[in-house]
């Protein structure tokens, strides 16, 4: 390895300098491709062998992990976690054909979350092309990244990553794909840096400010309302906005929602917190959204899950949108002010407003928003203090973060798991809770890449059976690359939701068990055997001493949990579906 042409790794997003600051320097494609990873500010690449072998190669002497998977969807998820957990693009690299195919699958939550991932895959050089070469298959990223195209010749090769980066950071971050021909590493170019603008290693690169009438306007009629409501979507956390969104709704009086991906928007034991709304929700917010006359929405698309399926608000229902993509806001409902920005640079213009006159009051109304949760969390006081065996999800959800220290980072799947950290996690303000959009196996993953990323916080994947069974083999990968995340598996040998809904319209069908449940599987044993920490735990008292063991065990841990089937999540798709009482029926989760 040439070190002439390398630099140690740097943080270049604090203004530290490269060791030589020539803006053209003549080195190998691979050294090149090297330097980049290095002044992008990535702790990890995760890779599927075997492209790109020179490039992990010069990073031998790096403080970076060269994490090789055992999947590319997992590789990807493991990218999208570090994006989202360091606030930096990640890289995944993956051979082509069938496995740029599996990569792609492992791009569309990136995509549908926002997070920028540089996805590297081989094209193949003309003499192969249309060959019938090994592995010539194409697959079109397109509809999954904001920029796709060909690397194919050294001389342009600078160019085309630094327009990558700029196109993942700028405006709504999200995924981008180069195909690069794997011969150029070994050829030689005077490389221009200058493409490599520091500004787009990080996101938000820019923090554009809205129109300043529309942000008077904006908290005019924040004023003026009588039952207003702020939500705050992922938007609101990936632009570190909790201060001033807890600020403005302070200053204005003003009740707080959250999407899943927008938990941390503020502190959730905070008076004006209501909890997350949407579909995978605290009931008690339906009717507090049902009833507002103006909604706030920060950083959130105003889509499907956020909405109940177009049900809440009601359409038609005035709102006010903040969001740094311009075709957002309006996009799916009418009668919407937009203000066209990011969202924390939005709010402190919105705050010098609203500071400039008196303190807003909406007394009555945040006190019957504030009844509603008072009311719900005494209809769940049995769910969650009742030590109930099987163990309930809801004092699972409760002993866990009860247990684990202040600035732990949670990574959730959707779904089942997803809906029970939402509705029962009181979280303090900040970046604290990654969810996935919608593709079940993320989270362990996804926490595998937020460890690697943030090292220094507890980070635990929070799963079900049916989640962890996806990238299972991942676990070896973290135990091979000391990636000392913790998994907590909720295991109720079914897929849940699919369970609930087939014994609430089939009760009586024959064999109804083989279209969503499983055959007992012991997670605990199973991480051992593969070189890491695992407990079972079937009683709710043992959850704390389990979570801190676990946190203390310094290696992969899996925390296996027995929890009743019949619990229902409280999803809006599933009300009145299953039972919301203690186990009944055939009792699964005994096991």
């Amino acid at each position: 390895m040439n070190r002439s042409v390398t630099t140690k790794l740097k943080d270049y997003s604090a203004g530290e300098q490269a060791s030589d600051e020539r803006p053209r320097r003549k080195m190998k494609g691979q050294q090149y491709l090297a330097e980049l990873v290095r002044r992008s500010g990535s702790k990890a690449v995760f890779f599927v062998p075997t492209f790109l072998y020179p490039t992990l190669v010069e990073l031998a002497e790096d403080p970076i992990k060269r994490v090789l998977c055992h999947s590319e969807k997992a590789a990807g998820y493991m990218a999208d976690g570090h994006a989202q957990a360091s606030g930096r693009p990640a890289i995944v690299i993956a051979q082509g054909g069938p496995g740029a195919t599996n990569l792609y699958a492992g791009l569309v939550d990136a995509w549908q979350s926002n997070t920028p991932v540089l996805a590297v895959t081989p094209v193949l050089p003309n003499s192969r092309y249309q060959g019938n070469s090994y592995q010539e298959a194409y697959v079109d990223f397109r509809p999954v990244t904001k920029y796709d195209t060909e690397v194919r010749t050294i001389d342009r090769m600078a160019e085309f990553f630094g327009k990558a980066y700029r196109e993942m950071t700028t405006g709504a971050p999200r995924p981008v794909h180069l195909y690069l021909d794997g011969a150029l590493e070994d050829q030689e170019w005077e490389f221009d840096f200058q493409f490599l603008d520091r500004r787009y290693f990080s996101y938000p690169a820019f923090r554009p400010r809205a129109d300043e009438d529309l942000v008077e306007q904006a908290v005019e009629e924040l004023w003026r309302a009588e039952r207003p409501v702020i939500v705050c979507g992922r938007g609101a956390i990936v632009s570190g906005a909790w201060k001033e969104v807890t600020a403005l709704a302070e200053q204005l009086d003003i009740p707080v929602m959250t999407t899943l991906g927008g938990k941390g928007s503020i502190d959730e034991r905070h008076p004006l917190a209501m909890g997350v709304m949407g579909s995978y929700r605290r009931p008690s917010t339906d009717r507090v959204i049902a009833d507002a006359d103006l909604l706030l929405y920060i950083g959130s698309h105003h889509g499907g899950a956020k909405t109940e399926a177009r049900q809440l608000p009601k359409p038609g229902s005035r709102a006010i949108h903040v969001d740094i993509n311009p075709a957002q806001p309006g996009a799916n409902f009418p009668n919407v002010l937009p203000l066209v920005g990011d969202a924390r640079t939005v709010l402190q213009q919105m705050l010098m407003v609203a500071l400039s006159e008196k303190r807003s009051a909406h007394g009555a109304w945040v006190a019957g928003a504030q009844k509603e949760l008072r009311a719900w969390r005494e209809k769940e006081h049995q769910h969650i203090y009742g030590n109930a065996i099987p163990i309930r999800p809801e004092q699972l959800v409760i002993e866990l973060t009860k247990a684990c220290p202040e600035n732990t980072l949670y990574v959730t799947d959707t779904g089942y798991v997803g809906t029970w950290a939402g509705a029962f996690m009181d979280l303090p303000a900040g970046k604290n809770f990654l969810h996935c959009e919608g593709s079940l196996g993320w989270a362990f993953p996804a926490a595998m890449g937020a460890k690697a990323a943030v090292p220094e916080r507890p980070v635990v994947a929070f799963t079900g059976d049916g989640g962890f069974f996806y990238h299972l083999g991942e676990l070896e990968t973290a135990v091979r690359n000391k990636i000392n995340s913790v998994t907590v598996v909720l295991n109720n040998q079914a897929m849940a939701f699919q369970t609930h809904f087939l014994r609430s319209h089939w009760p009586g069908s024959r064999d109804l068990d083989k279209l969503s449940e499983f055959g007992r599987t012991n997670f605990a044993n199973i991480a051992r055997d593969m070189g890491a920490w695992g407990v079972r735990v079937s009683n709710p008292n043992d959850i704390g001493k389990a979570v801190k063991d676990a946190l203390d065990a310094d290696m992969p841990a899996v925390i296996d949990v027995i929890i009743d089937q019949t619990a229902v999540a409280p999803v809006a798709v599933m009300a009145g579906q299953g039972s919301r009482g203690s186990t009944s029926g055939k009792e699964k989760g005994q096991k």
